[in-house]
C-alpha cells in the first residue's frame, strides 16, 4: 500500500494505495503572507499556532475525506508521522490569489428570503438537477471484478435496463456528461479508468434528445489515465461439445479532454450438436442429431479506435470507428447422405464523431455516424449436390444530429430548462437471392428528419432547514416529429412530473405516446426458404421438418404505445448506501409489430394463410416473416433494493472517501498521478493498513423483482385473445411468467472477490392443445426455472507481496467463472408427464454449465 502527497501547497492532494486506490482528500487553499489556514475541525478563527505554521517553509497539511469532514486524528497521526520520516520539501512561493470567481461560489438572496448558495458544479455532470438513483465509486466497481464498461453494464443489467422501451431495455450511455457517437466509442475503456459512475432514470434521455424509454448512464472518467490491458480467456461446457476462446487487448490515454484509445479483439466457439446432448428421437424422425446444430460455429474479429480532444478552442471533438468481421456456420441435417448446411459471413464499419462546445449558457453537442453492414448467406437447399441458395443484405445508415440545451428563463423555483434537437439520416437497403434458380432483387430506402423538443419548468425548491413546502417539484413536456420519405409523419409527445417532498424520497410520473414505423430490414429483408427446420406443431401435437420462410413483409404498418409510469425511489439510511425502487409501468400498443409466433390452434385459426399442409394435415411449410397484431396490454409492477458497504470499521472521514484504483506498478501509478508527487507506504500489517483494507472491501447486495398483472395480445380483429399469463404462448417458452426474480449479491476483501448472480422464473401453461391419438393430454406445464452463476477472482499481487510483489504479477487478474453453477435446464411436462419433441431440456438450454477461465494484466 503506498500514500501520495503532491509536493508543494496546493488545493487538492491524494492519498494512494498503490496498485490498489487512490484516494482524493481536500486542503485548504494557498498559503499566501499574513494568511492563516483553517485548522483540521474549524473552518473558523485560526489559532496563533497555526499563523505561526503558515510562515515556516513545510506546507501545512489538513487531511480531509470527499464530503468535506476531516479524518480521524489517529490517521492523521499516522500519516503525519510517515512524513516525518519522509518530510516534503519547503513549499514554493504561492502566486497571489485572484478574485473569487461567481462560477465558483455565489451567495444572493431568493425571493423569500433564503440565501442561495451556488458553486461549480462537478467535472462530468449531467444536464439538469435529476438526482441519480444509483452512483458508482471506484471501489464499488472495482469489488464486481468486470474488465471494461461493457462488462460493467452486463453486471448491473438489472440496475440499467428499463422496461418501458421496444427492444431490449439498454441505457443511454454518456461520457463525462456529454453524449458519444455510440457506445462502441466507450464500450472497451477499462474499468480502471472511472472515478464515478451515476444511473438515472429515464426521464434524463430527454435533455440528451432521446426518447424516455431508456435508463441514462454517466461515466465520468479520471482526468490523468495511462495503461495498456490484455485478456485471455477460454471456457467450457461441462456435459461437453461447445468450446469458447477469446483475445482482447487495449490502450487507453486520457489527459483531460484528449484521449486515445485503440482495441482489438478475437473470439470463437465450436459447434454444439443434437447428438451431444440427451434428445430423445420421435420414433418417425430419422436420427440426424450428428447433422444439426444447436447452437453455430462462430468466429469474431473486430478492432476499434478512438480518438479525442480540442481541435477548437473551447470545442471538445472525437473521432470513432471500428470494423468487424463475423462468421458462422450451422448444420439442419441430411439431404439423403449430404449434410445440409448454411453459411453466414458479416462484416459491420462505423466511422463515427462527436463535437461539443457551449456559448453563454447554452451547451451544444453535435454527432454524426456513419454505418455500413453487409450479410451473405448460403444455404444448402437439399434438391441438387452443389448448388446452393444464396442471399445477400447491405444495410448503410449516416446521421447527423445537434442538440442544443440551456436556460431559457429563470423561475422562483430556479432556471427552466430546454433541449431541442434536431437531426436527419438516410438509410439504404439493399438484397439480392437466388433461390431455386429464381433470382429476387429488393433495393429501399429511408430519409428522415425528425425535431424534438423537451421543456423543464422548477414549480417549488426543497429547503433544507425548513420543514414548510412541498419540496422539490418540476414539471416537463416533450414533443418530437419526425418525417420518413417510405412512411410519412410520425409523431410523440409525453408529459410528466419529478417531486421529491423530503431528502431520500422522489416520486415519478410520466405519460407517453409515441408512434413507431418498422425498420427498413423488417419491410425489406431479402427471402430466404430454409427447409428441414425442426419444428413443434402444437396443433397435432408433434415434431416435423419443415420449410421455413424468413425476410421482410412491406406490408407491415407503424404502431402506436400509450405508456403510463409511476416511480418512487428511496433512500432511507442517508449514512448507508441503500436504495429501494418501485416502478408501475402500463403499456397499451395498437398494431404491435412482431417476430411471427409458435404453432398453436389460436394462432393458427387467425392467421390461416401463413400456414401449408398436406391432405393429410402434416404441417409442410411456415412463412414466419413480421407481421403486425391487432393490438396488445400489457400492466407490471418491478421493485428492487440495492445495499453496498465496506466489510469491517472504516475510520470516520474515510466513508465516503473519493478512492482511485490504479494498476500497472509504477508505470501505472506515474501515468495517473500529477506531476511532483510523493509516495508514502504504511507499514504492511500495520494498522493504517488493516484500515485501508477495510475502505477498500466491499458487500454487495441486491435484489429486482417483476411481478407482471397483465400482458394479452389480440392477433385479430374479432379473433381469440390470447393471454399469456394464462394459458396461451407465442413461443417456445410458454407464455409469460406472473413473477421474475433477479438477485446478486458479491463480497469482495484483500485482492479476493466473489460474486453469484441468480435469476428464478415462475412457471407458465400452454392450454387448449388438442389431445393426440394416443390419448396425450392436452395441456402443457413449463416448471419454474431458475439459475445460478458464480464468479471468483483475484488479484494476484495482492495475494503475493502487495507493494513489494514481483512487477509481472502487479496488475494481474486470473478470474474463474461458473456460468449456471447447478446445470438447470427448463422442464415442459404434459398431463401425463410426458414432454414433447421440441420442447426438450437440450433444446431449451442446450449449453447447460460452462466453466470460463480468464487471465488480464494492466501494463
Amino acid at each position: 500500500m503506498q500514500f501520495s502527497l503532491p509536493r508543494g501547497a496546493s488545493r487538492r492532494r491524494c492519498l494512494l494505495a498503490a496498485g490498489l486506490l487512490t484516494s482524493v482528500a481536500s486542503f485548504p487553499a494557498e498559503a499566501q503572507e499574513g494568511s492563516s489556514p483553517p485548522t483540521p475541525s474549524s473552518s473558523k478563527s485560526v489559532p496563533a499556532e497555526s499563523a505561526t505554521l503558515a510562515e515556516r517553509s513545510e506546507p501545512v497539511i489538513e487531511f480531509r475525506g470527499a464530503d468535506g469532514g476531516a479524518m480521524s486524528p489517529e490517521i492523521q497521526r499516522e500519516v503525519m508521522e510517515q512524513l516525518r520520516k519522509e518530510p516534503l520539501p519547503p513549499a514554493p512561493t504561492p502566486p497571489p490569489r485572484p478574485p473569487q470567481s461567481s462560477v465558483e461560489r455565489k451567495a444572493v438572496n431568493g425571493p423569500d428570503g433564503d440565501v442561495v448558495v451556488s458553486g461549480q458544479r462537478a467535472r462530468g455532470s449531467v444536464l439538469g438537477s435529476l438526482p441519480p438513483e444509483r452512483s458508482f465509486s471506484p471501489l464499488d466497481i472495482r469489488a464486481l471484478g468486470v474488465n471494461n464498461i461493457g462488462d460493467l453494464l452486463e453486471a448491473i443489467r438489472p440496475q440499467v435496463s428499463s422496461d418501458r422501451g421496444r427492444e431490449d431495455g439498454d441505457p443511454v450511455v454518456l461520457l463525462n456528461g456529454k453524449r458519444i457517437s455510440s457506445f462502441l466509442e466507450i464500450a472497451k475503456f477499462p474499468t480502471e479508468a472511472i472515478e464515478r459512475m451515476e444511473i438515472f432514470p429515464e426521464e434524463l434521455s430527454l435533455r440528451y434528445g432521446f426518447p424516455a424509454d431508456q435508463k441514462v448512464v454517466n461515466v465520468v472518467t479520471f482526468a490523468r489515465y495511462a495503461a495498456g490491458v490484455g485478456q485471455i480467456d477460454h471456457a467450457t461446457s461441462t456435459d461437453g461439445g461447445r468450446d469458447t476462446s477469446g483475445g482482447d487487448a487495449t490502450y487507453l490515454r486520457i489527459r483531460n479532454d484528449t484521449r486515445f484509445n485503440l482495441n482489438g479483439e478475437y473470439n470463437r466457439a465450436s459447434a454444439l450438436l443434437e447428438s451431444q446432448r440427451d434428445i430423445v428421437r420421435d420414433p418417425g424422425i430419422v436420427d440426424d442429431g450428428r447433422f444439426r446444430t444447436l447452437l453455430p460455429r462462430t468466429e469474431q474479429f473486430a478492432l476499434t479506435g478512438t480518438v479525442s480532444g480540442n481541435v477548437v478552442k473551447g470545442v471538445s471533438s472525437t473521432l470513432n470507428g471500428r470494423l468487424q468481421a463475423n462468421n458462422t456456420r450451422s448444420l439442419f441435417g441430411l439431404a439423403g447422405d449430404r449434410p445440409l448446411t448454411r453459411d453466414t459471413d458479416a462484416s459491420v464499419f462505423h466511422l463515427g464523431t462527436v463535437s461539443s462546445g457551449s456559448a453563454g449558457q447554452w451547451s451544444w453537442t453535435l454527432t454524426g455516424n456513419y454505418d455500413r453492414a453487409t450479410a451473405d448467406t448460403f444455404t444448402d437447399p437439399g434438391r441438387i449436390a452443389g448448388t446452393r441458395d444464396v442471399a445477400r443484405s447491405v444495410n448503410s445508415f449516416t446521421n447527423a444530429d445537434l442538440l442544443v440545451s440551456g436556460s431559457p428563463l429563470k423561475l422562483p423555483a430556479g432556471p427552466a430548462s430546454l433541449s431541442v434537437r434536431g437531426g436527419v439520416e438516410f438509410r439504404d437497403f439493399s438484397a439480392r437471392s437466388s433461390l431455386s434458380g429464381n433470382d429476387g432483387r429488393t433495393k429501399l430506402s429511408r430519409d428522415r428528419t425528425a425535431v424534438q423538443a423537451s421543456l423543464d419548468l422548477p414549480i417549488t425548491r426543497a429547503r433544507p432547514k425548513r420543514a414548510d413546502g412541498l419540496g422539490s417539484l418540476s414539471v416537463n413536456a416533450n414533443l418530437e416529429v419526425e418525417d420518413l420519405s417510405d412512411i410519412g409523419m410520425l409523431r410523440t409527445f409525453g408529459y410528466g412530473l419529478n417531486w421529491s417532498p423530503l431528502r431520500g424520497i422522489s416520486f415519478i410520473a410520466s405519460v407517453t405516446d409515441e408512434d413507431g414505423a418498422p425498420t427498413v430490414e423488417q419491410l425489406g429483408a431479402p427471402l430466404v426458404v430454409t427447409p428441414n427446420v425442426r419444428t413443434l406443431d402444437f396443433t397435432r401435437r408433434e415434431a416435423v421438418d419443415v420449410t421455413r420462410v424468413f425476410g421482410g413483409n412491406p406490408a407491415l404498418r407503424p404502431d402506436n404505445r400509450h405508456v403510463t409510469r409511476l416511480a418512487l425511489n428511496l433512500q432511507p439510511l442517508r449514512a448507508t448506501d441503500f436504495t429501494v425502487s418501485i416502478n408501475y409501468i402500463r403499456t397499451r400498443t395498437d398494431d404491435p409489430i412482431a417476430v411471427f409466433p409458435i404453432v398453436t390452434p389460436d394462432i393458427e385459426a387467425a392467421l390461416p394463410d401463413r400456414f401449408v399442409r398436406d391432405s393429410d394435415g402434416r404441417l409442410l411449410r411456415i412463412d414466419t416473416r413480421p407481421l403486425n397484431f391487432e393490438r396488445s396490454s400489457q400492466d407490471q409492477m418491478r421493485w428492487g433494493l440495492n445495499f453496498t458497504r465496506p466489510l469491517g470499521a472504516v475510520p470516520p472521514g474515510l466513508q465516503n472517501a473519493n478512492v482511485r484504483v490504479i494498476g500497472g506498478g509504477e508505470a501505472g501509478l506515474q501515468g495517473a498521478l500529477p506531476p511532483g508527487a510523493r509516495v508514502i507506504r504504511p507499514e504492511a500489517g500495520s494498522a493504517a493498513a488493516r484500515r485501508v483494507e477495510n475502505l477498500t472491501s466491499r458487500l454487495i447486495f441486491s435484489i429486482y423483482h417483476t411481478w407482471r398483472f397483465r400482458d394479452e395480445i389480440t392477433v385479430r380483429e374479432g379473433a381469440q385473445v390470447l393471454d399469456l399469463l394464462n394459458g396461451s404462448a407465442i413461443d417456445n417458452r410458454g407464455g409469460r411468467p406472473h413473477h421474475e426474480v433477479q438477485a446478486q449479491a458479491g463480497v469482495f476483501k484483500g485482492g479476493l472477490g466473489a460474486r453469484i448472480t441468480a435469476t428464478w422464473q415462475s412457471g407458465t401453461y400452454v392450454r387448449g392443445l388438442a389431445a393426440t391419438a394416443d390419448g396425450a393430454a392436452g395441456n402443457l406445464r413449463f416448471s419454474d426455472y431458475g439459475r445460478m452463476d458464480l464468479e471468483l477472482f483475484a488479484n494476484l499481487a495482492d495475494q503475493f507481496g502487495g507493494a513489494s510483489a514481483p512487477g509481472w504479477l502487479k496488475g494481474a487478474r486470473i478470474g474463474f467463472n461458473v456460468d449456471n453453477l447447478f446445470n438447470s435446464r427448463p422442464a415442459v411436462r404434459d398431463d401425463n408427464g410426458s414432454t414433447p419433441f421440441n420442447v426438450q431440456p437440450g433444446f431449451l438450454e442446450p449449453l447447460g454449465r460452462s466453466l470460463k477461465f480468464s487471465l488480464r494484466k494492466i501494463f
